[in-house]
């Protein structure tokens, strides 16, 4: 731009600064109007100093909560090497006697031990839907009540308790040993689904 000095604009501008430099810093031209300075610095410190240590302390909290919820997901720092551990030991496998008790009737050849079989394995079944905690007053109203979300193998355990039903309620009910141990096979889906077996 014709007429524009750059030169004149940065000795206004350093002028300005250092004048405002020697305001604030230099007592002997603080008089009366410019005293503010003082009070202003004050004030602001003594705002500053509450507003620093809240923010350090949000920081903290914040960092806190962070580290509690990797902890709820991860587990603890500690714990990694211990549980790491723990998968390489193979422990031994938990023995549920009703399910062998339920797995030696099934093979038999024996068409009462079938039937047998699904009745316990039915009262394993009633053992799961009563870790639910849902209102039925029998264990098909109960696993009515049951969120599918909750229970992956429901139709399995419907199918299986309905052949038990069979065997209860109907005294010629003849089974054949291949429908027996579909039955069978269901409930123990339905058992390894919540770690039963």
């Amino acid at each position: 731009m014709p007429g524009l000095n750059f030169d004149y604009l940065l000795y206004v501008f350093y002028d300005f600064l250092a004048t405002l430099w020697r305001m604030i810093f230099d007592p002997s031209l603080r008089s009366g109007l410019f005293s503010w300075f003082d009070w202003l610095w004050w004030v602001c410190l003594i705002v500053s100093l509450p507003l620093l240590a809240g923010l350090i302390y949000f920081v903290y909290s914040y960092e806190q909560i962070l580290k509690e919820q990797r902890e709820r997901v991860y587990g603890k720092p500690g714990n990694i090497v211990e549980a790491v551990k723990e998968d390489l030991v193979v422990a031994p496998p938990v023995r549920n006697e009703a399910w062998e008790r339920v797995t030696k009737l099934i093979g038999s050849d024996n068409p009462n031990d079938w039937k047998f079989a699904i009745i316990e394995a039915d009262k394993i079944l009633e053992m799961v839907v009563d870790t639910f905690a849902v209102p039925g007053d029998n264990m098909g109203d109960k696993m009515k009540n049951i969120e599918r979300g909750d229970f992956q193998t429901i139709d399995e355990a419907w199918q299986a308790h309905k052949i038990r039903n069979r065997i209860a309620h109907e005294s010629n009910y003849h089974i054949s040993q291949r429908e027996a141990r579909m039955a069978i096979a269901n409930f123990e889906k339905v058992f390894q689904e919540f770690d039963f077996i």
